[in-house]
């Protein structure tokens, strides 16, 4: 149904009608295409690609390229005939980019510049331009904004599917045709325009880019510096990024990986560079492979981010973190990695890891404790910033960059603190005293090591004896267990087990023997029966002389300690003559 018909009324101003997808021109924006379609109609042919191919297409046939680039020949030709470009703008079948051009030449024409149409392109960028025929918009802003050096593409898109390979730089834009290296001065000028301090070089007469955080005495043909990428384009030119150059910068920065990208027709960087990467954790071995995970995991990073899909400021990050993932054995600490099988080996990876001494020392241990236990159907886990725990899937230990010596104690405690304290001379029942009192009581780790103290002189002092409480048993064992109680806990404390109710008459003499050796006999006889007394004196002298050989151990130089300990064996042999028990 046909709209009805407006009524104006005398005086009322006429309303200017603008059609969708158009704008009124500002003062800046019509200077600036009146400029360049100026420029278009001086020189029409230099804003178009140069054919740079001298091959064949298959069969003899001359490529869609050149095909295009003889009709806009023609319309150039007649570039101010306006009445024939407008018939060629409008024609219904032909080239679309002629179409387009043909368009764009006969808006060259025009004096006012009002009102324009705008595009815009998630891929292209955007722009103004004139309206003028037929021609798709996106071809008439593309020939129109000619300086603009990815909207420019635009119009050879359909030539780029047919595999025709544009490139385009602030000094150049050529057709290379099905062949996708790029010129030099194309890479040269998509560097320039980088967010990167880049210099170069030459090997082997080849040019090498590099940026500040490379190593230049690092490059060589075999092997890449670790934590950089590598861009071998097939011109032979290769460009090295450093994970740290690729990680710094604003977020407004346009990527590097774009800049090429958007720079070439069509946008598929692998048909013109080969990217790959490098990096190992810290003290991974030069001849250890990393693990087949690690390189898949990487190969789809960089997947993504010449894909235009992940951020430049995280792949960097995202490679470090897919390779420590992978890796199936051993310890990581933040991003290095070490072997965890002797002490001081893990104890110096901890360096670097919040915490005393005294913590460090026995998260050593607990570390060595607990990758010694092995992982239940190989699954390992990590250790956060938090003292939580989560799976990784294969049987390694990692520690997350920021936990602390703290963090790894509490999370291990439970299932290998006794191991750990064993581990620095804290043994037996009075290792398993101060687990369980510090596992049910938890003190911070650092105030509980300082508690410590006592506990490991003690059972420093504690290893100088050779034989151990309750390795023997009868009246030999009972006379070492005081002994070593007497020595180490106090006279005292040995003289109330001595004078304790008795089990036998040969623990009773034991006692006595213990008691007269140690000149705590005096007003005890009455604990003791007369049998008990008599078979003791026959103990006495060896009970006596084993506790000044402890005396010794405990008191004496280290470099005595071995030829005490010969005769502590001699004794406490002649000490189970003494008792029938040898």
């Amino acid at each position: 149904m046909a709209r009805p018909t407006k009524v104006e009324f005398p005086g009322q101003k006429k309303q200017r009608v603008r059609l969708r997808g158009t704008k009124h021109a500002n003062e800046a924006t019509a200077k600036k295409l009146r400029k360049d379609l100026s420029k278009l109609l001086d020189d029409p042919l230099a804003h178009l690609p140069e054919m740079v191919w001298k091959g064949k297409m298959r069969w003899g046939r001359t490529d869609p390229v050149t095909k295009t680039l003889k009709e806009l020949n023609k319309i150039i030709d007649k570039k101010h005939d306006t009445k024939w470009l407008a018939k060629r703008m409008m024609a219904k079948r032909g080239d679309p980019v002629a179409k387009a051009f043909a368009g764009s030449l006969h808006a060259c024409h025009d004096e006012d510049f009002t009102t324009v149409g705008k595009f815009a392109s998630a891929s292209f960028g955007s722009a103004s331009f004139v309206r003028r025929g037929d021609g798709k918009q996106g071809y008439l802003a593309g020939l129109q904004n000619f300086s603009n050096v990815t909207l420019r593409m635009l119009p050879w898109e359909e030539h780029a599917k047919r595999g025709m390979y544009f490139f385009s730089w602030k000094g150049g834009f050529v057709c290379t045709g099905p062949d996708p290296t790029p010129p030099d001065e194309w890479i040269n000028d998509v560097i320039a325009r980088s967010r990167f301090d880049i210099t170069h070089s030459e090997k082997n007469g080849v040019k090498v880019w590099y940026t500040s955080g490379i190593d230049e005495e690092a490059i060589n043909d075999d092997v890449k510096p670790n934590g950089c990428i590598k861009l071998a384009f097939k011109n032979g030119i290769s460009v090295y990024i450093g994970f740290d150059d690729l990680a710094a910068g604003d977020k407004k920065d346009t990527s590097f990986i774009q800049h090429l990208a958007l720079s070439m027709l069509p946008p598929f960087l692998p048909s013109i560079v080969e990217i790959t990467a490098n990096w190992q954790p810290e003290g991974w071995p030069e001849d250890k492979p990393l693990p087949d995970d690690a390189i898949t995991g990487v190969e789809k990073i960089l997947d993504a981010w010449q894909g235009l899909v992940m951020n430049e400021g995280v792949v960097a990050k995202a490679i470090q973190r897919s390779v420590l993932d992978a890796i199936e054995d051993g310890l990581i600490i933040g991003s290095s990695w070490h072997r965890c099988e002797v002490f001081d080996e893990v104890s110096n990876a901890l360096e670097e890891v919040p915490g005393s001494s005294d913590e460090r020392e026995l998260a050593a241990h607990i570390l060595l404790a607990c990758y010694d236990a092995g992982f239940e159907e190989e699954v390992g886990f990590r250790i956060n910033t938090r003292g939580e725990t989560s799976e990784r899937n294969n049987a390694c230990l990692e520690i997350v960059e920021g936990a602390s010596c703290g963090d790894i104690l509490s999370v291990l405690w439970d299932d290998f603190g006794i191991p750990a304290l064993e581990a620095i001379g804290i043994a037996g029942e009075e290792a398993t005293e101060i687990w369980s009192e510090q596992q049910h009581k938890p003190k911070p780790f650092g105030k509980f090591l300082k508690s410590l103290d006592a506990a490991r002189e003690k059972a420093r002092l504690s290893s100088m004896i050779p034989t151990k409480s309750g390795e023997l048993t009868g009246a030999c064992g009972h006379i070492i267990d005081l002994i070593r109680i007497g020595l180490l806990e106090g006279l005292g404390k040995a003289e109330r087990k001595a004078t304790a109710r008795h089990s036998s008459i040969s623990e009773a003499a034991a006692s006595w023997a213990w008691l007269l050796a140690a000149e705590r006999s005096s007003g005890q006889e009455w604990h003791f029966d007369s049998d008990a007394r008599n078979k003791a004196s026959a103990w006495m002298k060896t009970t006596k002389t084993l506790l000044e050989i402890g005396k010794n151990l405990l008191a004496g130089p280290r470099d005595e300690i071995d030829a005490l300990q010969k005769s502590w064996f001699e004794q406490l042999e002649q000490l189970k003559i003494d008792t029938g028990e040898a």
